[in-house]
């Protein structure tokens, strides 16, 4: 019988690509909030994870092996914008539900981001303290302490920026923007002062799946790319994989929403990926495999 699987925000970017690649091996339920999902294979329902009465009770009837927390405002403009709301979601949804989770003896699996840490030039490993620099930096922080001092059976995965192709069609993400732009031979300024890893979202997901499937609880792994570069420099680099003119992407300078930072500054969030590695015996790829692994995954 099949162990199932709770992604709560399957309607997410991170959630629908989550949910495309562990349906083939587990039941995968998914929850969402206002965008209805109809994918093949997968039960969803609504929640709203601020109701915790709510969230209980559907967690209690699914009585999932696994809930993933894929819920989140991920936008890092958007979360200093709105902090409040970046807070509920990021981090009071995340306590709902792992509250929840561990009533039932589900493993909590939250899904975390290199922008916890505070954009220093080195490569950041697990057991060095988060000082995040960002609102989304912090509200993610908030999650990964609480899920580490309360949960008894759990998992964080802290991840590079992840890519790929996402499940509405109506808000295209940042990597279908480049595409598009390419495609419609546009100029796109582009970010060239932050250095973070890249990784495509499938590529997670298979780690993730290991990980899973490997029995180990209450730890924390890291997961990007080997190498990292600016936005700037993935961008041309999609161009260059998916056979487009470079000469449409041009540098630019977008203030980064960072507390101590601002149009101009550099900041860098790599991430150390031995441990994992260690772990489960493999090698992460660099930004260029990870994107011919996209352009493998996407045309054939």
């Amino acid at each position: 019988m099949k162990k199932t699987v709770l992604i709560v925000g399957v309607s997410s970017f991170l959630g629908s690509n989550l949910a495309q690649f562990l349906k083939e091996t587990y039941r995968v339920v998914g929850t969402y909030h206002r965008t209805p999902v109809d994918m093949e294979g997968i039960t969803c329902f609504p929640c709203d994870v601020y109701k915790k009465d709510y969230v209980s009770s559907l967690i209690n009837v699914i009585k999932p092996d696994y809930t993933i927390y894929a819920v989140g405002m991920s936008s890092l403009t958007d979360c200093k914008l709105h902090p409040k709301q970046a807070d509920a979601l990021n981090s009071v949804g995340a306590v709902n539900v792992c509250t929840a989770s561990e009533r039932v003896g589900s493993k909590f699996i939250l899904i975390s981001s290199c922008f916890v840490m505070g954009g220093d030039p080195v490569a950041y490993k697990e057991s060095d303290t988060p000082f995040p620099n960002t609102v989304y930096g912090t509200t993610l922080s908030s999650s990964e302490y609480y899920v580490q001092r309360s949960c008894l059976n759990y998992l964080v995965l802290r991840c590079s920026p992840l890519y790929g192709r996402a499940y509405g069609p109506k808000h295209p993400n940042w990597f279908e923007q480049i595409q598009a732009t390419l495609v419609k031979q546009q100029a796109m300024p582009t970010d060239d002062s932050v250095v973070t890893g890249f990784l495509d979202v499938f590529i997670l997901a298979r780690v993730l799946k290991a990980i899973m499937e490997s029995g180990v609880t209450n730890r924390l792994f890291q997961v990007s790319s080997r190498d990292s570069m600016t936005r700037y420099e993935f961008a041309r680099l999609v161009a260059k994989t998916f056979k487009r003119d470079e000469n449409f992407i041009q540098k630019g300078s977008t203030p980064f929403p960072a507390d101590n930072g601002g149009l101009g500054a550099q900041f860098s969030y790599r991430l150390d990926n031995s441990n994992t590695e260690g772990f489960l015996g493999l090698t992460m790829p660099t930004i260029e495999e990870s994107l011919q692994f996209t352009l493998k995954r996407l045309t054939s």
